[in-house]
């Protein structure tokens, strides 16, 4: 008898860590080939970036699945680009996100190919398998300095805190309609000597995939928004 419940015990241990292995496979960013197009707005709604986000390689070993991805960003005005990568993991159904994944990387296009060094430093945001209306999400921190011949000519840092899981919503991009959970944050970043506060909100799609965001000042004015506007898997 005792025999027979450890076979059931193990049976269900493996079905469930093919289960959890399954849940991790299904993120997009975890399946390598995938783009996502992200298109940034300013405060009036013009176009003035166009991000690409793609799974460059994808690894998985003992249950975890880590994805390498590639972000292309480019100027509609000037036509700069930039080019930074960021890592994307997942282990037991638990997605984490690098804090480069949320910083404005279109700040950085000035250094682009111009023999700087930016060395970049952040937390890991880690999203649950559910994000279950009234939760609480971890907070994040990322530093970037920028140098050339050993002299920092400028640290930029960013805090993400106080995230919360809202509630569901529906929203429609170039990319389609998608059932989302809203997810609201605030933020403190820091340029050289010049320092923003504020919010933002962001509509995860499937408890994965951002389909849009906007920013906000202390005041509660529109900085800036993002919206998912293509993909292919």
């Amino acid at each position: 008898m005792r025999r027979h419940a450890n076979l059931l015990f193990v049976i269900a241990v493996f079905f469930t860590c093919v289960v959890i292995g399954q849940e991790c496979d299904t993120y997009l960013l975890l399946k390598e080939g995938t783009s996502l197009e992200y298109t940034n707005y300013d405060r009036k709604g013009k176009a003035i970036t166009i991000g690409t986000h793609k799974a460059a390689k994808v690894t998985s070993s003992n249950g975890k699945f880590e994805s390498n991805i590639t972000l292309d960003v480019k100027d509609l005005k000037k036509g700069d680009t930039f080019t930074m990568e960021y890592d994307v993991s997942c282990e037991d159904g638990v997605l984490s996100i690098d804090m480069s994944r949320f910083f404005d990387s279109s700040q950085l296009m000035q250094y682009e190919g111009a023999d700087f060094d930016i060395d970049i430093q952040g937390d890991m945001l880690y999203f649950p398998r559910d994000l279950v209306e009234g939760a609480d999400l971890n907070d994040g921190n990322i530093t970037i300095k920028v140098a050339k011949d050993g002299f920092t000519f400028v640290t930029m840092t960013m805090t993400i805190f106080n995230r919360k899981v809202l509630g569901k919503e529906s929203i429609t991009t170039d990319a389609g309609t998608f059932e989302c959970q809203k997810v609201t944050f605030d933020f403190e970043s820091k340029f050289g000597i010049i320092k923003v506060r504020g919010s933002a909100i962001e509509w995860y799609h499937d408890n994965r995939i951002i389909v849009k965001s906007e920013s906000y000042n202390k005041k509660g004015k529109l900085l800036g928004s993002t919206k998912l506007t293509a993909m292919t898997e």
